[in-house]
């Protein structure tokens, strides 16, 4: 009898679904019910979650400067792993060794104001963080602090603030090999030659800067001479004969000497004539082309090729150790790097004759472009420091915040922006589409990249939501939709803007919002086939005051198939939205219990979509994610406890013949 019931259940499931827009067997193969997937072993309460809350709570100093303290918080880990490489060394030699490879996700998570330093902030970190690094910046003079994450929760209180003697940052200077001084105003982009090298140098590929003297240095492309450039007198002179050609050089602060480098040599240079001191050997470079030196506010030399971007440890005697913290090789040629007092790195490159000018996180290699096509080449780029006092008393949009902190100096209702996951890096949500049938575990139908960007005021209330997504991959023929439900109440939302709706199938109200829904639901795109090739878009959710941060709601995110509005698909133990259809809930492979408030999985307690807090490298057709990911299942049968950090490109986490980059 039995057996008679569960035939019939089935045609009559038949017949529900064909009245899809298209049938689920026209589009996708048999799934296979041999899938080793199928036998883990799962906790029934497992959510697939890949990332937590954490409150960082800072007992600090008041600013001893500017009225005001700017804290930078970024993510930590001492991880280190290590990945054989083979290379060509300088004399020829192909050479395997075992190479340092530090974290890859992009790691800024937000900077905050505080005239007090007695404040809390909520972030939103991959779970598998269990450290801080906040940089304290008390108008241009640094402390950090790297503090422990205790359960859900951070605490920071400064010790003594020690002085790195380097004034805010102002404008870039820069020199190239055609012979050309040029600035470049950092914020505004504003790009001007302002003279030109003498005709003895035949133009240059290094330059560094001596803020204390506002002398700028450069060594003639073909003199090696070493010239100086007094700034304020806008006068060049020669100090001496180096000897050296290459394309790196840079100025510290600690010994007052230059540092020139070459392949894997980095040589001390006597700024007053011209004299080499002294020689180091830089070892673990992947590739020695290309590329710039430069050092830190905590004086830590930095050195980037073509191969990435290094951190060079001092390793005892004339050595330093290159620890390698790009995960791949650069997808440009590096002709230049420096740091401005924020903390960021520029690195300058070349296309097509003219320059372009990239922001990379110093501790894990994630970049932006920053300014394209300046009408010059870039071969080297150097910060030069403004006046402190001219600091302290800018602050043209009145909101209390000085320009030099103010992301939005401009603005007085905007001051900082805080991000999930980071200011550079993407997270993923992955979506399998035959729901509420067993999908094959790909989590590649379709995906979309997300960057979560909530914009403070001085008051460190959210007065604007930028939601940045990109979508990665669809990975079969269903037109599938995507919205998300917000846990917060709608009469705090003023307009929800930039929807993409082309099929016909959404109800907007006059905010934006989906209509008929108990909570606010935004719809990004109705159709992601339309959208596939849109790149980064970018929508805004507004609201009718400031509000604050514990009254933003957590994201829902959700797909619906193939044009069918009720056929929502959600994370594991996800609630559905208003719209959802009922029927599908317990058929097929379906296993929710919305009494017990359990939603969208199997009986093998496997989900139908995951959120993932980093750049997904996602799946081939039909290979289940375990097939591509070898700790998966550990971490899935662990409940989370074991390997959360499943995604990262470790040592024996990927196979990546099944993966797609």
């Amino acid at each position: 009898m039995k057996k008679i019931t569960f035939i019939i259940s089935t045609a009559l499931l038949f017949l529900i679904f064909s009245s899809c827009t298209k049938e689920l067997e026209e589009v996708e193969a048999p799934i296979n019910t041999e899938n080793p997937i199928l036998n883990l072993d799962i906790p029934q309460d497992f959510s697939f979650e890949t990332k937590k809350n954490v409150v960082v709570q800072f007992n600090d100093f008041k600013s001893t400067k500017a009225g005001v303290n700017k804290y930078s918080i970024y993510l930590y880990t001492d991880e280190v792993e290590y990945e054989e490489v083979t290379y060509e060394d300088e004399g020829g030699e192909m050479v395997t060794e075992m190479l340092a490879i530090t974290d890859e996700l992009n790691n800024v998570v937000t900077t905050v104001m505080s005239e007090t330093g007695q404040f809390e902030i909520d972030i939103t970190i991959p779970s598998y963080y269990e450290y801080l690094y906040i940089v304290k910046n008390d108008l241009g003079y640094y402390t950090s602090e790297i503090i422990p994450i205790v359960g859900n929760k951070a605490i920071y209180a400064s010790s003594l603030m020690k002085s790195s003697n380097e004034d805010p940052v102002d404008i870039i200077y820069g020199v190239n090999a055609q012979g050309d001084l040029f600035t470049l105003n950092p914020v505004s982009g504003e790009f001007i030659v302002i003279d030109q090298l003498p005709s003895t140098a035949n133009g240059s590929v290094t330059c560094a800067l001596d803020p204390v003297s506002r002398v700028l240095y450069t060594i003639g492309r073909s003199s090696r001479n070493l010239y100086a450039y007094d700034i304020d007198n806008e006068s060049w002179e020669v100090r001496g004969y180096t000897g050296l050609s290459g394309p790196r050089l840079e100025y510290r602060k600690e010994d007052g000497l230059l540092y020139f480098s070459t392949s894997n040599k980095v040589q001390t240079v006597d700024p007053s004539n011209g004299d080499v001191i002294s020689t180091f050997v830089v070892n673990g470079l992947h590739n020695n082309g290309w590329g710039d030196v430069a050092f830190d506010a905590e004086g830590t030399l930095f050195m980037a090729t073509y191969s990435g971007l290094y951190r060079c440890d001092p390793a005892g005697g004339n050595t330093y150790d290159a620890v390698r913290i790009s995960a791949e090789n650069l997808p440009f040629n590096p002709t230049s790097m420096t740091f401005d007092s924020n903390g960021e790195l520029w690195i300058g490159s070349i296309s097509n004759g003219k320059g372009r000018v990239v922001v990379m996180d110093q501790v894990t290699g994630g970049w932006e472009w920053r300014y394209q096509n300046l009408i010059v080449a870039i071969n080297d780029l150097t910060f030069l420091p403004l006046d402190e006092n001219e600091v302290e008393e800018t602050d043209t949009d009145g909101d209390g915040i000085i320009d030099f902190y103010d992301e939005y100096p401009d603005d007085g209702d905007k001051a900082y922006n805080v991000y999930t996951p980071s200011i550079y890096g993407w997270g993923s949500w992955a979506f399998e589409d035959l729901w509420p049938y067993q999908g094959d575990y790909d989590f590649n139908d379709l995906i979309v990249n997300y960057r979560i960007i909530n914009i403070a005021n001085s008051d460190d209330e959210i007065v604007e939501t930028e939601l940045h997504l990109s979508i990665k991959n669809v990975g079969g023929s269903f037109h599938n939709g995507f919205g998300i439900e917000i846990d917060m109440e709608e009469s705090l939302i003023d307009e929800f803007s930039g929807s993409l709706l082309t099929e016909a199938i959404i109800s907007l109200n006059g905010k934006g919002l989906e209509s008929g829904q108990e909570k606010p639901v935004i719809i990004p795109f109705d159709d992601a086939w339309d959208q596939v090739n849109s790149g980064e878009m970018v929508f805004t959710l507004t609201y009718v005051n400031a509000i604050d941060a514990d009254q933003f709601g957590d994201f829902n995110p959700f797909i619906f198939i193939n044009g069918e509005r009720g056929r929502e698909v959600h994370f594991a133990d996800f609630p559905p939205t208003s719209l959802v259809n009922t029927d599908y809930f317990g058929t097929a492979n379906d296993d929710s219990n919305p009494s017990t408030g359990r939603y969208y999985k199997n009986p093998n307690n496997l989900p139908w979509g995951i959120d993932i807090i980093h750049d997904f490298v996602y799946l081939q057709e039909k290979e289940a994610i375990i097939n591509g990911y070898n700790k998966f299942a550990d971490w899935a049968e662990s409940g989370g406890v074991d390997f959360p950090d499943w995604y990262k490109n470790q040592d024996g986490y990927r196979n990546n013949q099944y993966l797609v980059y």
